[in-house]
């Protein structure tokens, strides 16, 4: 019993360091708080409930997991190391493609109830939320990559 309450304390030391240290996980939790009051305030399914913690959960899970390989690589190394700024990096795309599910889950969970008028009313057509969710932030990420990899790619010529 005593080996299981230490693991819960390392468990409560990772996250008071990670929420003490990490502006972004303060960020996460913030947002998480307001999801969690939101959902307090609306008449949510069972479903959407599942759907608010599922999505708070992978957030704060993978900056958990962006701040341990962040330190790991930091005692690793302190020069500029390709392979270290990779493994940063990876870990902080794992972050932001969560963190772009969990707006994604909030708009189809909270729009509706946050603005009473529907967009499928206005276009009278039930795609309509799909639309205005995916497009445009499947256009910002499609473009946001495509440069990136552009500019990668010029770095690598030169």
């Amino acid at each position: 019993m005593n080996k299981l309450i230490k693991s819960f304390s390392y468990a409560i030391e990772g996250m008071t360091f990670a929420l003490t240290t990490q502006r972004n996980m303060r960020i996460h939790f913030s947002v998480a708080f307001l999801a969690m009051l939101l959902s307090l305030l609306f008449d949510l399914s069972k479903l959407e409930i599942v759907l608010v913690f599922f999505s708070i959960i992978m957030v704060v899970a993978a900056e958990l997991f962006n701040t341990a390989v962040e330190a790991v690589v930091d005692l690793v190394t302190s020069d500029y190391h390709p392979l270290a700024k990779i493994a940063k990096d990876v870990a902080a795309a794992a972050v932001l493609l969560t963190a772009v599910h969990a707006v994604i889950v909030g708009f189809f969970v909270f729009f509706d109830k946050l603005f009473p008028l529907k967009l499928r009313d206005l276009e009278h057509s039930s795609e309509m939320t799909v639309y205005v969710a995916f497009i445009p932030l499947g256009i910002v990420t499609l473009l946001l990559v495509s440069w990136r990899a552009y500019v990668r790619s010029q770095k690598a010529m030169r």
